[in-house]
């Protein structure tokens, strides 16, 4: 083909300003139908984002209840002397007489405006008490403990409650009397009670 000849056959299409006015309109249309088309894919990530967000903050915290750091300590036979130990999830410790007050001795550590509900348990003659955040182990001397068992066993049952009084933690405190050692330990029990 002839560049000269096709040259003079466009220059000849002339449109009409009608024409013209319609072909830009449409582009225009096409340009603000995409534009818009963007707008809403982006609102629509953005509502499952908010939606997504909130059902995250409102399902899981109360799925997800976040322990306080506590613990209970015992006057307990360390390394050499008698002192007070940490007791851990599953360690049996040998408590030692407190040498003053002549009885075994253990404390709970709990955050402020935190509790634990108190029991008040007897193994054998013996009687184990919660008092404020002391637990007190008064050993029986009399006679009749003779008749008793050499070794005896019993659970306290802690639960660990916030300022709102619900319930955070939970453990078992085993208390053991074998002869004349008397042992605690900490059991953990998943479940409710």
């Amino acid at each position: 083909m002839d560049y000269e000849r096709l040259k003079r056959a466009v220059e000849q299409i002339s449109l009409t300003e009608e024409a013209e006015k319609r072909i830009l309109d449409l582009e225009d249309r096409q340009r603000e139908y995409h534009v818009r088309k963007k707008l809403v894919k982006r609102g629509l990530v953005a509502a499952c984002t908010v939606f997504f967000l909130l059902c995250v903050l409102c399902i899981l915290p109360e799925k997800i209840k976040e322990t306080p750091e506590w613990g209970i300590t015992a006057y307990a036979k360390g390394t050499g002397a008698a002192q007070w130990i940490s007791l851990k999830p599953g360690e049996r410790v040998l408590l030692e007489l407190d040498p003053v007050r002549n009885r075994y001795m253990m404390e709970l550590d709990l955050p402020e405006n935190y509790y634990y509900e108190k029991e008040i348990i007897i193994l054998g003659m013996d009687c184990i008490s919660p008092q404020g955040k002391k637990i007190f182990w008064l050993v029986s001397e009399e006679e009749e403990a003779e008749a008793l068992p050499d070794v005896m066993s019993s659970s306290m049952y802690i639960k660990i409650l916030n300022e709102k009084r619900e319930e955070v933690d939970r453990v078992i405190l085993e208390v053991t009397r074998e002869y004349d050692d008397c042992y605690v330990q900490i059991k953990k029990e998943e479940g409710d009670w």
